[in-house]
């Protein structure tokens, strides 16, 4: 094995050290009150050192938020060729994604001018569109079965579940902070769930032009 190579290997390897140690301290702190120092604590290095790895928290969540949905996507990938009916696989699916917003809910942040590196922007990206593959085939597999609303716009309706399984954990942690007059108590666990039920009444609704 060359030098280069086992320098690279290492270099993997600590960076992947990283994005563990980080989710522990994010994870405990949340992303707002997390520091790069508490991160390179954890981790055993400096700060400066920290930063040859990664050039700020956001790309450390980033690649932490690529993993989850990773792991998201292996779970349901299969479902296409499963020999299972439509509305059955949306309720694997949604297993799926009550087990992915536990893991994500008080830590992920996703910046909107998507400053972090471009290679990373870009492989979630590729996952989410494969997780928008996935329930775009189920939508259809439900009209076919004809359990699901006739006059949905698959694409849209596809593009909106995927948001919600995959967007709605990815918010800064500063929420935990946050106090409502009308909501005493932030549970984004049940909000995920209350949504995604709302969502399934709609597109089984086969008797309106509701979701035209």
């Amino acid at each position: 094995m060359s030098e280069s190579l086992i320098k690279t290997k290492e270099i993997e390897l600590k960076r992947q050290i990283i994005i563990e140690e980080a989710a522990k301290v994010i994870e405990i702190s949340g992303f707002k009150n997390a520091k790069m120092e508490d991160i390179a604590h954890a981790v055993g290095f400096s700060k400066a050192s920290l930063y040859s790895y990664f050039k700020d928290k956001e790309e450390i969540a980033m690649h932490i938020a690529k993993g989850h949905v990773q792991k998201f996507y292996n779970k349901i990938s299969v479902l296409p060729s499963m020999d299972s009916k439509a509305i059955e696989k949306l309720d694997i699916m949604k297993k799926a994604h009550m087990e992915f917003v536990k893991i994500s809910k008080n830590f992920m942040i996703i910046r909107p001018n998507f400053t972090l590196m471009q290679n990373a922007h870009e492989e979630f990206i590729e996952l989410k569109l494969k997780c928008f593959e996935v329930l775009k085939s189920i939508l259809k597999q439900g009209q076919d079965e004809k359990i699901f609303n006739k006059h949905l716009d698959l694409d849209g309706c596809a593009n909106l579940l995927e948001a919600l399984f995959t967007g709605i954990a990815f918010i800064s942690s500063v929420t935990k902070d946050v106090k409502f007059d009308l909501i005493k108590e932030f549970n984004m666990e049940n909000m995920t769930s209350f949504a995604m039920d709302f969502f399934y009444m709609a597109i089984t609704n086969t008797n309106t032009e509701i979701c035209k």
